[in-house]
């Protein structure tokens, strides 16, 4: 293949004449245009007239330039602009490169004049260097599906599923439970409008029924996921609900004729322990029962009934016997099912944090401590008032508490927030009010968080009357042996003393943990998960990704958090999600590429990477899966090889500009640095610093990478060797890194440069990495400023010529 011969056209926008004012141009352009590969240098003060964009463009045509060095202050639109107006003439726009003196603080005041222009000299030099190992790329365009796989039918699923069908796209839905409206469809009232909120999942199944983009499949559970964005196979494991979907009229003749009644709701015994008194004596006040046929819960859609095979007696057909479609099919067995899919969304919702785990409170041993699901459970019975509740009528209940927090923002359970109850409390006590007007109440809390528009909710609770709050959370609670009444031990925050207070119901405000099929999720995709066992994002500015590629995270299944938010949470994962979701997926071409000649199957890449992209190829050699790849260049700066390469940003290209570095430039005494900056923090901290007029010190050389995890201890390596003083890598804070581990990643490779330094008998503190966050402006220009002096006390790399 015939070596490409670079034609650089090297143009210098000097607006205004802000660089001339400040280094003699004439010497820099005089100096810069004899280098073989320079076609065209010149100076322009207006660039965007139209004699220019005429003159450049025959000059493309002719095939006399065939990439660009633009000298200049440009904005990111400026240089699409010029991208853009160039590739009409057939030039690929990965063939311009950006060099801005002034954000190397070549235009600060107070440099030594002779600095400044070789500063500028050894800067323009260096993008030269990289200019010549540009190579066209273009976008790798795969094929990828239209479908979409919900894992979840709550409300995120649903109302998810619906938004993604109306924009035309295939949903498949997934649920564990014969039903769908997760723990949404338990809640009595919704805040702060206190309606139904079987009206608004009601509003989501009416449109999902009437729809021909969307399959459900109920009584089912992922067991596998391979593939990649785009073009995910997913195996589904459909549990059989002995009920044919599509012949069931739902009329209820098979109900009618079962011989089976079962005690206590299916719903309670899936979202609670079983054994607990508290729950045996909600079931009982509720007069859950229900026969082994019955509809499907928690929200009957798909309409369809289902049958509790394992409590039906042996050979019993009452049911098949009665239906009047044949739609009973009790020999039915589990299925697989395969589906294919563009992206993935996880709403698999939240479970209730098992509040039987604080034993002073009682759950586990008195009938008439409960949580607040169960709570809800009540309040949205119709027969409220005349419901039998040990031995009473629940408006004889006339004395409730109400505890806060039990489990949450607890060292010993959870140490978060759940960020609902709170609210979810308040709405409790107006509804109970509502239905049990003479009944006192008492809140129990630490601080009452009732966040935005809820805040109303606290108001109107502290209007109604007869609703006390008590900041603090009881020490005990016990039963009275004659009266069954709740014995509570608090603190009176007023008295400062502790005191007695009777309850005829307490109400335990449970914190949210990631639900059981959160869990399961997790280990089958293989999702990392983060210090509260939910699943790992960047929470800061990607909240809806996983750490991997075309899986997102929406709603409770994410963190704790509201209806409303968890609704908005899913559609903005249904939004990421529809880049896969085309028919083809683009791929940008700043890919990494693996040398195999160079490999050896260390295997680092693929361990290191955030986001699992590497995979073994037909002969064990790993290699990455585009669609997977989020082109941190991680990989690229962990191989210790430096087999792998970020197109546009390759380990040649980099080594080039640290060749083109005069280490001297600075004269003798001076120390030089070379800084690799993190281009989404310590980049823009960097630029900050100079429009602000900081005193950079001119001793510093920066390089933009995409990560600070990207840098490979092989181009640092070469620095030093080529005379630099110093390196210093600039990556984000623990916990803030774009790519998951960036500035880990460094500090866990440091261990290795160190040994590599003493073996060139140099300090292992000529190296060094920070973090430095977006607005660390100041700090950024201290930290240079103490690493200059730490240098000179050093003295010169010993490499230095």
């Amino acid at each position: 293949m015939e070596k490409v011969v670079p034609k650089i056209g090297l143009l210098i926008w000097d607006q205004g004449g802000r660089i001339a004012r400040v280094i003699d141009l004439d010497a820099l352009v005089k100096k810069i245009s004899k280098p073989k590969n320079v076609k065209r240098c010149e100076v322009w003060n207006n660039l965007w007239e139209s004699a220019f964009f005429d003159s450049v463009r025959e000059d493309l045509k002719a095939g006399l330039i065939d990439r660009f060095l633009w000298v200049g202050r440009f904005t990111a639109l400026q240089q699409k602009r010029l991208e853009n107006e160039f590739s009409s003439s057939g030039l690929n726009p990965y063939l311009h490169n950006w060099c801005d003196l002034e954000e190397q603080g070549v235009c600060m005041e107070g440099v030594n004049p002779d600095v400044r222009n070789r500063k500028a000299l050894l800067l323009v030099k260096m993008a030269l260097a990289r200019t010549r190992l540009l190579e066209p790329l273009d976008p790798v365009e795969l094929p990828s599906s239209d479908a979409v796989l919900i894992v979840g039918a709550g409300i995120a699923g649903l109302q998810t599923a619906v938004s993604l069908s109306e924009l035309g796209k295939r949903v498949f839905l997934v649920e564990k439970k014969s039903g769908v409206g997760g723990k949404v469809a338990l809640l009595s009232r919704f805040y702060p409008r206190l309606c139904d909120p079987h009206c608004g999942l009601q509003f989501a199944v009416d449109r999902l029924a009437g729809s021909d983009l969307v399959e459900i499949h109920t009584c089912s559970t992922i067991t596998s996921i391979d593939g990649s964005p785009g073009n995910f196979t997913v195996q589904v494991e459909k549990q059989p609900r002995y009920i044919n979907e599509e012949l069931c009229n739902t009329c209820g003749a098979c109900v009618a004729a079962c011989p089976v009644t079962i005690n206590g709701a299916p719903h309670f015994s899936e979202d609670q322990s079983p054994e607990a008194s508290g729950l045996k004596g909600i079931c009982e006040a509720l007069q859950q029962r229900r026969k082994a046929v019955h509809p499907a819960t928690p929200m009957a859609f798909p309409s369809a009934f289902v049958i509790e095979r394992e409590n039906c007696p042996p050979g019993c057909r009452e049911c098949g016997n009665a239906c009047p479609t044949g739609a009973v099919e009790l020999d039915q067995t589990s299925m697989e099912v395969e589906i294919r899919v563009g992206a993935v969304i996880v709403t698999t919702g939240w479970d209730p944090y098992p509040v039987s785990r604080l034993e002073e409170y009682g759950y586990d041993r008195y009938a008439n401590v409960v949580s607040n699901l169960e709570m809800e459970r009540l309040l949205a019975n119709g027969n409220l008032q005349n419901a039998p509740f040990a031995g009473l009528a629940l408006n004889d209940f006339k004395n409730i508490g109400f505890i806060q927090c039990v489990g949450s923002r607890d060292e010993r359970h959870l140490k978060y927030c759940s960020s609902v109850c709170c609210s979810a409390t308040l709405k409790q006590v107006l509804n109970f009010k509502e239905l049990v007007p003479d009944a006192s109440c008492t809140v129990f809390y630490q601080h009452m968080r009732s966040t935005g528009f809820e805040e109303e909710l606290y108001r109107k609770t502290r209007e109604i009357g007869d609703v006390v709050f008590l900041r603090d959370r009881p020490a005990s609670v016990e039963a009275d042996e004659n009266t069954g009444k709740l014995d509570v031990t608090v603190l009176d925050p007023l008295l400062d003393k502790k005191i007695r207070m009777q309850f005829d119901l307490l109400v335990l405000a449970g914190g949210m943990c990631p639900s059981e099929g959160t869990h399961e999720i997790m280990q089958t995709f293989d999702l990392p998960k983060n210090q509260f066992g939910f699943p790992e994002s960047h929470h800061q500015c990607h909240p809806e990704e996983s750490q991997r590629t075309g899986i997102y995270v929406g709603g409770c299944a994410r963190e704790p958090m509201n209806v409303t938010q968890s609704i908005e949470s899913s559609h903005r994962a249904a939004m990421k999600a529809l880049n896969f979701l085309q028919g083809t997926v683009m791929v940008d071409p700043c890919y990494p590429v693996l040398d195999k000649t160079k490999c050896d199957v260390c295997k680092r890449c693929m361990e290191d990477c955030p986001y699992s992209a590497f995979e073994f190829d037909e002969k064990g050699i790993p290699f990455p899966n585009l669609t997977k790849c989020r082109q941190c260049g991680i990989c690229m700066g962990v191989c210790p090889l430096a087999a792998i390469s970020l197109q546009h940003c390759t380990i040649k290209q980099m080594a080039a500009q640290v060749e083109a570095i005069n280490t001297g430039f600075m004269g003798k005494s001076e120390p030089v640095i070379l800084v690799f900056l993190c281009e989404n923090d310590a980049y823009k901290a960097a630029q900050a610093a100079v429009d602000k007029g900081l005193p950079v010190p001119p001793n510093v050389i920066t390089m933009k990478v995409p990560c600070a995890g990207a840098v490979n201890n092989g181009i640092i390596a070469d620095a030093l060797s080529f005379g630099i003083d110093g390196v210093l890598i600039a990556g984000c804070k623990d916990g803030q890194c774009h790519y998951v581990r960036g500035n880990q990643l460094v500090e866990k490779r440091s261990g290795d440069l160190s040994d590599k330094l003493k073996q060139m008998m140099m300090e292992p503190e000529r190296v060094r990495s920070e973090c430095i966050e977006i607005r660390d402006s100041r700090r950024y220009i201290e930290l240079l400023e103490s690493y200059v002096d730490d240098l000179k006390a050093m003295g010169p790399n010993p490499f230095k010529i």
